[in-house]
């Protein structure tokens, strides 16, 4: 080691010129990392979208559900299946195994799923379930005069194609209204008249579509394709289409009419199926931008709005392009905060080191360092293929203390009590700092050791913590590597310059006064054990005190807000109440803007029309926080619109996470059984019971209804008419809703063909006396030919793993943990004595932490264990390997005490916290034992650990004050972007507290301890 310095003293300057060339290449990496909230990752779940217009549920259930299901079942490493049917949809999250390439599996699943038969017009989609799946950015096309189908043209054809030009944009989709239509209404009384049916138009116009392939003709050393084109262009000309539907020939043959003489043409919206609105504006089509998966947010986003203000411009008269919310500031400005924290902690770590060392060089030289082991780290990270978000950046953040750490060991040693001259100084620090970096560096490996188990931690925390594992392990590495490159040089250039003593007397009393007191807890070893008795019992009893949650709250600023209105409802009634939510949302002095979609969801393209969705972008200057904002809203909601049947309030990016992860609330129980109308009562009465017990702020059962229902059930004498079911149901949507008959190509644009048969929309009751044609042309009411029957509630069809279940969506109250909340869900669950025909689960946020905590403490206990190995064979003695492993292991309380008196629940973060602290506690551990190694020549004595104790005391004192001290930022909450790592830092910084008094104190008095047991053992045998 020894030379090993000396070779880098002597080529000092180019190992400076290194660092310099790192520092721009890490600059430059910097630069080029994307940047994003969440990590780019897949999560090993799909999900299947079918849309089939109107098709009634029974139908949708056989055709397309069953046959999805089962093929989904079937796909090797699939171990979940959740389904949902309604009118003319069918929805389904496909989970798979942990270990399962969640890419490959979604080739394969999309493969066999292409080979299902759909009906007629349905289309499916199959997407991975990724952070890029949802949009970052809404913007809107508003007019007061234009509806959103007229808008329509312009998105497609202008604003769409300019934002797929930028760079990054994966998908630009659409809410409104939809693609004008050109409606065929055709008089029934002129029907009548020349002795035609719908049907007999609509397969004229079918059969008029081209246009067709007739053939190649060669002439003037040209080939000309012929192409017949039999139908216009545009619905004025198509009036004068030509028909074979005119009065019969003398040869029998129909005689050309025009299509005017049965009916008029003219461009119109298409039904109503999904809407948008936007507040302040009549007319809104709401345009979402979907970012390619590991592209720069923050990049994409900026040339967005460069591209907008430019598309602003050039928008048709009376138009404008509003924005609704851009995520690309909060990534940013999350980012930024973590930065900020991060600088102030550094610049607090800066100020501990010169108080220690008293010299403005030697702390400036230790927090050279931190620039040199970011920019390494940054140059890591681009080199794996990781972004710069939340994670990576709050892993680089958490580990800001280990950065400065092994600088702090280098310096303090290195300059520790020198003498003589310049040389005698500089060969002095390097006998001493050789005899450190080989013990640093152990302690270094081991405590990357203690994160090797967040590898195999499964579900959505196993694959967001990742990457902040591998952060941390990166930033631990990197400042290893620069305290074995450039730290040494630094240390060994300050020997030389003539300054004050590193130590001050006040120091050097404080540490005779810590020999003292040592020796003393030494001689009296047996102390060690009420303290561990003590330690343990504080530990439990705030473990137990302390609420859980899933992961940290956090205050976004952007609301969504999906609501049901009752069931049956339109999707312009729920229009109707949505736009009186808008207007009632803008009234709250917090919120800046609102949005508005219906007949869909945030993370779904259709729902039932008695489905809206509000997003609400609060003030960036608001005084109250994103929770209370919500609150507000929710009780503004019920008192504008009481009969809402549903309302949930969650911020964008928990909502996404709760989507991507397959939990949507925070506790959800699950009714399982063989009938889904004894599932769905039973349901009911649970939901009532929980309601009723008062352990819930809110209680939603969410298996939905899918609307009411007209039942037709054709009589026997149907056919004696000669009609069929099929005949007779094309009748009915003629009159009701109208048929497809192809589309008029004008340009670029594809206008949908409607046929309807002019009749006054007659009231749910009166539906029985719709007039029908006979073939005989005899005009007779419906329910001569039907039974007509009304069913109020169609319930949605739910399936799991091919079971029928029904589920409800709890939230706990204030104050309150998952787990309490769990346990009241359980009591009342148990109290509905249910039959043994109808099984139950609780799921939601509740089930995948439980799943977490049980890994989380395995991980611990994995990690403990592997340290005990590991430092027995470091310090050549299980009994210092059992002493340090208990003095890192009872820091664990001082993590969770903190957490109690801050108030902050025991979330995943919190644990990754203690985690973190064991990482960081090994280190003190280390230096005290393998320096009493090296004193001793073998194995630790007392006398040598109490002498190493003594020596390591300002070391590990400036180390663990700087982390302590260091976190205070993320601790505070430095901006709103900290939020996810403030639990983090609370427990590091309780943690590293109590480890201070744990490494040492215990640790020595607890090895005295051992090692007068073992002598008496000895004795005794």
């Amino acid at each position: 080691m020894r030379r090993y310095l000396a070779f880098l003293w002597l080529n000092r300057w180019s190992v400076i010129l290194s660092a310099l060339l790192l520092l721009g290449a890490g600059w430059y990496a910097l630069r080029t990392l994307p940047e994003s909230i969440f990590p780019d990752i897949d999560f090993p779940m799909v999900t299947v979208l079918v849309n089939a217009g109107n098709l009634p549920v029974r139908a949708m259930e056989d055709i397309v559900t069953r046959p999805l299901e089962e093929t989904a079942k079937g796909e090797p490493g699939v171990r979940l299946v959740r389904s949902q049917t309604g009118y003319g949809l069918s929805k389904l999250h496909v989970y798979f195994d942990q270990g399962v390439n969640p890419q490959t599996a979604y080739l394969m699943l999309q493969a066999r799923l292409a080979h299902i038969a759909l009906p007629p017009g349905a289309t499916m989609s199959v997407h991975l379930m990724t952070p890029n799946v949802y949009p970052f950015a809404e913007y809107a096309l508003v007019s007061n005069r234009l509806d959103s189908s007229a808008l329509m043209p312009y998105f497609a054809f202008h604003l769409r194609p300019m934002l797929l030009g930028i760079n990054g944009v994966y998908r630009v989709t659409w809410t409104g209204r939809g693609w004008p239509e050109v409606h065929v209404l055709l008089d029934a009384r002129r029907l009548a008249e020349h002795d035609l049916t719908a049907a007999q138009v609509v397969g004229a116009l079918q059969a008029a579509q081209g246009p067709y392939f007739s053939g190649v003709l060669q002439a003037y050393n040209q080939q000309f394709v012929v192409a017949t084109t039999p139908r216009p262009a545009t619905a004025a000309a198509l009036e004068q289409l030509m028909l074979p539907l005119g009065p019969v020939g003398a040869d029998g043959s129909r005689m050309p009419i025009a299509l005017g003489a049965l009916g008029t043409a003219a461009l119109a919206p298409p039904p109503l199926q999904r809407d948008a609105a936007v507040a302040g504006w009549r007319h809104a089509l709401v345009v979402d931008i979907q970012a390619q998966a590991g592209a720069n947010e923050v990049a994409v986003a900026h040339t967005l709005r460069m591209r907008i203000a430019t598309l602003r411009t050039q928008l048709p008269a009376g138009v404008k392009l509003v924005r609704i919310y851009d995520l690309s500031g909060l990534i940013s400005g999350s980012l930024r905060d973590v930065w900020i924290a991060l600088g102030l902690g550094s610049v607090i770590a800066l100020l501990v080191v010169l108080l220690f060392l008293g010299r403005v060089d030697g702390a400036l030289a230790v927090m050279t360092v931190v620039p040199l082991s970011l920019a390494a780290a940054f140059l890591t990270l681009h080199a794996l293929g990781y972004g710069l978000n939340i994670m990576t950046l709050g892993g680089l953040a958490a580990a800001i203390g280990a950065l400065v750490d092994h600088a702090i060991v280098v310096i303090e040693r290195g300059l520790h009590d020198l003498s003589g001259a310049r040389e005698q100084r500089r060969a002095q620090a390097l006998q001493r700092i050789g005899e450190i970096l080989p013990i640093m560096s152990m302690a270094t490996l081991t405590s990357c050791l203690v994160f090797v188990p967040l590898i195999f931690l499964a579900g959505t925390l196993g694959l967001l913590f990742r990457s902040m594992a591998v952060a941390i392990v990166i930033a631990l590495l990197v400042s290893q590597l620069m305290a074995l490159l450039v730290t040494p040089v630094l240390a060994l250039w300050l020997a030389g310059r003539v300054r004050a003593p590193v130590a001050s007397r006040r120091q050097q009393r404080a540490q005779r006064r810590y020999g003292r007191w040592l020796t003393a807890g030494m001689r009296r070893a047996w102390l060690a054990i009420p303290v561990v008795l003590m330690l343990g019992a504080l530990g439990w009893v705030t473990l137990r005190a302390l609420p859980t949650a899933f992961l940290p709250r956090w205050d976004e600023g952007v609301i969504s807000m999906p609501f049901r209105t009752q069931v049956g409802s339109s999707v312009a009634e729920t229009t109707a109440v949505g736009r009186e939510l808008l207007h009632v949302a803008l009234r709250n002095p917090a919120v800046a803007r609102a949005s508005l979609v219906v007949g869909r969801g945030f993370s779904n393209a259709y729902a039932t029309p008695n489905k809206g969705a509000l997003a609400i972008v609060l003030k960036t200057n608001r005084s109250v926080g994103t929770r209370t904002v919500m609150r507000q809203l929710t009780v503004a909601f019920h008192q504008a619109v009481p009969s809402l049947l549903a309302l949930n309030a969650t911020q964008v990016m928990v909502n996404r996470l709760g989507d991507l992860s397959g939990a949507h609330a925070p506790l959800e129980i699950y009714l399982f059984g063989s009938d889904p109308a004894l599932l769905h009562a039973a349901g009911e009465r649970l939901a009532l019971a929980l309601q009723h017990s008062g352990a819930f702020s809110s209680v939603m059962f969410k298996s939905p209804s899918a609307g009411p229902e007209i039942a037709l059930t054709p009589r026997a004498q149907v056919s004696l008419y000669g009609l069929t079911p099929l005949m007779l149901s094309q009748q009915v949507e003629a009159r009701l809703w109208g048929r497809t008959a192809g589309m008029l190509l004008h340009g670029e644009q594809i206008l949908p063909l409607r046929v309807l048969v002019t009749t006054p929309t007659p009231a749910p009751g009166a539906v029985a006396a719709l007039p029908l044609r006979l073939p005989d042309g005899e005009q007779v009411p419906l329910d001569q030919l039907a039974r007509v029957r009304m069913r109020g509630v169609v319930p949605y069809v739910t399936h799991q793993n091919l079971v029928p279940y029904a589920y409800m969506w709890l939230q706990p109250r204030a104050g309150e943990g998952l787990a309490q909340a769990a346990v009241h869900a359980r009591a009342v669950l148990a109290a509905m004595h249910f039959p043994a025909s109808i099984s139950s689960v609780i799921g939601g946020y509740y089930q995948q932490q439980s799943r977490s905590f049980r890994q989380m403490a395995i991980i611990l206990a994995a990690a403990l264990g592997a340290l005990l190995v590991l430092l027995g064979l470091q310090f050549s003695s299980q009994r210092a390997g059992i002493a340090a492993m208990l003095a890192i292991a009872l820091a664990a309380p001082g993590a969770l005490l903190a957490l109690w008196l801050m108030h902050i629940d025991l979330d995943s973060t919190a644990f990754l916290g203690m985690l973190l602290v064991f990482a960081i506690a090994v280190n003190n551990v280390i230096l005290i034992f393998a320096r009493a190694r090296q004193l001793s020549g073998g194995a630790p004595r007392v006398a040598t650990v109490a002498l190493a104790a003594r020596q390591r005391l300002r070391p590990i004192l400036m180390t663990m004050l700087a982390d302590v001290l260091g976190f205070l930022p993320l601790a505070i909450g430095i901006g709103r972007g900290t939020d996810l790592l403030r639990p983090l830092a609370v427990a590091v910084m309780g943690g590293l507290l109590l480890s201070i008094l744990m490494s040492l104190g215990l640790a020595p008095i607890l090895f005295s301890a051992l090692a007068r047991l073992g002598r008496r053992l000895r004795a005794e045998s």
